[in-house]
């Protein structure tokens, strides 16, 4: 029992820290494209004036 235990707690840590790394891929990602869409708006106010 404490072989499964360890286990499916290795597996949860395990996707865990997958998860955070997809997290930190798309903070990555949006903070890039809400820079592009600032420098394509920039004449009409940035992303801001178009919410």
């Amino acid at each position: 029992l404490q072989a499964v235990l360890e286990n499916i707690t290795n597996e949860t840590a395990h996707a865990l820290d997958l998860l955070a790394d997809q997290v930190t891929q798309m903070r990555t990602a949006i903070f890039q494209h809400r820079m592009v869409l600032d420098y394509l708006l920039a004449e009409e106010g940035g992303v801001c004036s178009k919410l």
